[in-house]
């Protein structure tokens, strides 16, 4: 099942790639990172302090305008927001899909970019863990060094993350990731 599931994946993602390579412009980025997230209040009143966590993934950036476009982001961890404080829990996994607007703003070898939108936070492992499938809104931003060999280039971003109800408020996040940068189209 979980074959099908990653050709299901690799068939869209290099379905995206062919209709981003006629575009304007389009970017594909592999990236590394960390989150780090702030403390919840459980509905008893206790703190549930949440692990610092290391996240891999891919970006997909497709300008419709020259300088405005829509990103999205699926990225995965084997350690996402581990409760340390909570014994009865032993595994807790995560994915984290989000589309964005990003704003582009060219300046000779680099390019400065904004960027915010939606997406679902996905917690996974052991049964009753903190976090679940929720809803999220980030912003953020960073730099891209588009063609520095090739199609080939650098991107490093800062994003912070709100996700909603998780016990009785919200929990925020920040991430820092920088990864390769593939370039398509003009």
């Amino acid at each position: 099942m979980a074959f099908v599931n990653v050709r299901r994946f690799i068939f869209a993602l290099a379905l995206l790639v062919l209709f981003s390579a006629r575009s304007r412009a389009a970017d594909l980025t592999a990236f590394v990172g960390g989150v780090m997230p702030g403390k919840p209040t459980s509905l008893q009143g206790v703190k549930v302090a949440l692990d610092k966590s290391p996240v891999f993934g891919f970006r997909l950036a497709t300008n419709f305008v020259p300088m405005l476009g829509l990103e999205h982001t699926l990225a995965f961890s084997s350690d996402y927001l581990f409760p340390s404080n909570i014994s009865a829990i032993t595994s807790a996994k995560g994915f984290v899909y989000n589309s964005n607007l990003i704003i582009n703003v060219p300046a000779g070898r680099f390019v400065p970019f904004v960027t915010a939108g939606v997406g679902l936070i996905h917690q996974y492992g052991s049964p009753n863990l903190p976090v679940g499938t929720k809803f999220a809104f980030n912003y953020g931003g960073g730099l891209k060094f588009p063609r520095l060999f090739g199609p080939l280039g650098l991107r490093l971003d800062a994003r912070g993350y709100t996700a909603t109800g998780i016990f009785t408020q919200h929990l925020n996040m920040f991430e820092v990731t920088g990864g390769v940068l593939i370039s398509f189209g003009h």
